[in-house]
């Protein structure tokens, strides 16, 4: 199979995204080692994972290079969708640490049993039709098909939720520096889920790619920027 140019163009994106995010949660929850603060360590390996739905884009592209061929299609779901409950779980467990920390175990328990059911579902139909889950197009895009696409847009939606809550309530704050922190995850989940919905529902090509993918890249810039706050950045916006 043709590695077609936007093909190349989408995997070397997919990759730069998938390596600055990981950076960015990778030295976020770093910082729990400093702070013992478990938010920085949960919403640090939430953001490794929060990108796993472009991993087989990044890493089928460059095999298709090496050998002609990209990911075969159960190898592709496993590798983009398995980690995406435990995900879930992990950002769920970070808000109630701000939230509701009195009601976290009942909420990381509703999420557990949801994440047990939809791991059962991804495993069996890898297994049995892969199709049901999603189709390939070409080597690195692929459409979700039924329950599956309704899980993945249920899963953007309580990320553009949970991280507006969590945004808008630092920007009430009369502290400079909480409400910077605000607007910065602002403007993070925002971008995030802009991004998310157009990867997944725009057709892909010279144009609409680059855009797309800066802006997820963009999220994980500010992202970084809202929970560990540089002194570069806090300098450069705060005036005493």
């Amino acid at each position: 199979m043709v590695l077609e140019l936007v093909d190349l163009l989408n995997g070397i994106f997919s990759l730069i995204f998938v390596v600055i995010s990981t950076l960015v949660g990778l030295i976020t929850a770093a910082k729990y080692f400093k702070t013992k603060n478990r938010i920085l360590l949960l919403v640090g390996v939430s953001w490794i994972l929060i990108v796993c739905p472009w991993w087989p884009s990044a890493t089928s592209a460059f095999i298709a290079l090496a050998t002609g061929e990209g990911l075969e299609l159960r190898m592709y779901l496993l590798l983009g969708n398995l980690f995406v409950p435990l995900f879930l779980i992990l950002f769920i467990g970070a808000f109630t640490e701000i939230y509701f920390h009195e009601k976290q175990k009942i909420f990381l328990l509703i999420f557990a049993i949801i994440g047990i059911i939809v791991e059962i579902y991804l495993i069996y139909f890898v297994i049995v039709d892969p199709k049901v889950l999603g189709e390939l197009h070409g080597i690195v895009d692929i459409e979700f098909k039924g329950f599956w696409r309704y899980y993945l847009i249920f899963d953007i939606l309580i990320v553009l939720i949970i991280g507006i809550a969590i945004a808008v309530n630092s920007l009430k704050s009369e502290d400079k520096v909480i409400k910077l922190r605000g607007k910065f995850l602002l403007a993070a989940f925002i971008s995030w889920t802009l991004g998310a919905i157009f990867d997944a529902s725009v057709e892909l090509d010279l144009i609409t790619l680059p855009l797309i993918r800066i802006l997820l890249i963009s999220s994980a810039i500010e992202f970084y920027i809202g929970f560990v706050m540089p002194d570069l950045v806090k300098n450069r916006f705060i005036r005493e």
